[in-house]
């Protein structure tokens, strides 16, 4: 009820307070195409949105499971972990407005996957849960944003709608199976904690992927020099 009554205020508030632009940019007629170095970097942006959102969703789907496995009723297990969402609510924006300021994105997502994946793994590893659940919901949102506007870096406002077909088809492709390895992992090691480590280990590619993001536009907008 309290997610139906936010998404009831935010569709007033979209009814109410928002304006279309009064001279809208016209597209129409425009057209553009993406190059193969292009596609690459979509394709690896949205490999790491995917990963990213693996180790996020390694956490509620078998976070639960980890704690009833170690004692605790379900109630309570499903009560602890839902605290990282609550708290990611705020820490997604927080992350984003840190990248802007700063204008270190790569830093926020690199620091951000690599101590959510640290956490990850300590969640199941210690007995102070309440200290590292809260930990995780302050990190575990602050790559979002950072993560999320890779693609604009490369595409242009005449490529950006097949370009963003392609970073989601990634990101939809992806997200399944990555949740049902965790499965697999879980079912296989007789632990949910399996999947926990799996999500840290997807994280911990993120940095690595980003890396490959930076190689791939580099040579995208290195300068043309003049042969002589």
């Amino acid at each position: 009820l309290a997610v139906a009554g936010l998404i009831l205020i935010g569709l007033g508030f979209i009814a109410f307070v928002y304006r279309a632009p009064d001279a809208p940019v016209s597209v129409e007629g425009e057209r553009g195409s993406l190059t193969t170095k292009t596609i690459y970097a979509v394709i690896v942006a949205g490999s790491i949105w995917c990963l990213y959102n693996i180790g996020f969703a390694m956490i509620f789907s078998f976070g639960p499971s980890m704690l009833v496995e170690r004692g605790w009723s379900s109630a309570a297990a499903g009560s602890t972990i839902s605290i990282v969402l609550w708290l990611a609510v705020l820490s997604v924006p927080f992350g984003g407005f840190l990248a802007d300021q700063t204008k270190r994105g790569d830093a926020v997502v690199t620091t951000g996957c690599i101590a959510f994946a640290l956490l990850a793994l300590l969640l199941s590893r210690s007995d102070a849960v309440l200290p590292i659940v809260l930990a995780l919901g302050i990190v575990c949102g602050l790559p979002a944003g950072a993560i999320i506007s890779l693609s604009a870096l490369v595409l242009e406002r005449k490529t950006r709608s097949i370009g963003m077909g392609i970073f989601y088809t990634v990101f939809y492709a992806g997200s399944p199976v990555g949740v049902a390895i965790g499965g697999m992992l879980s079912t296989s090691m007789g632990g949910a904690s399996a999947a926990l480590d799996f999500g840290a280990a997807v994280l911990l590619v993120c940095p690595v992927i980003l890396w490959l993001f930076r190689r791939i536009i580099t040579g995208q907008n290195r300068p043309v020099v003049p042969s002589t």
